[in-house]
């Protein structure tokens, strides 16, 4: 925008409007920085929540995993106790 002008109030005032007019550019421009920056902010929280979410689902699985290894020991055991137990019934059995 130029403007011409015979007198040093006319340039002065459109100097004026012209800072106006890139102060108001730049106050929207901050505007729009500022909500970015909200939002990856965030998009950051959401993600180390996810990690935090992430982090306890596997050791919970672990824990889960360490107790079916504990359970499955136990109910082989309870197989062969229990095949002894038949085997002996059937020992009673064939001796009557």
């Amino acid at each position: 925008m130029t403007v011409q002008s015979d007198t040093p109030d006319a340039t002065l005032l459109a100097a004026i409007k012209r800072l106006d007019g890139a102060m108001s550019r730049v106050e929207g421009m901050t505007s729009q920085l500022r909500n970015r920056a909200e939002k990856a902010e965030k998009v950051a929280s959401q993600a180390i929540e996810a990690d935090v979410d992430r982090a306890r689902l596997a050791e919970a699985l672990d824990t889960a995993r360490g107790k079916e290894a504990v359970l499955q020991v136990a109910a082989q055991d309870a197989s062969d106790a229990l095949d002894r137990a038949i085997d002996d019934l059937r020992v009673v059995v064939d001796e009557e």
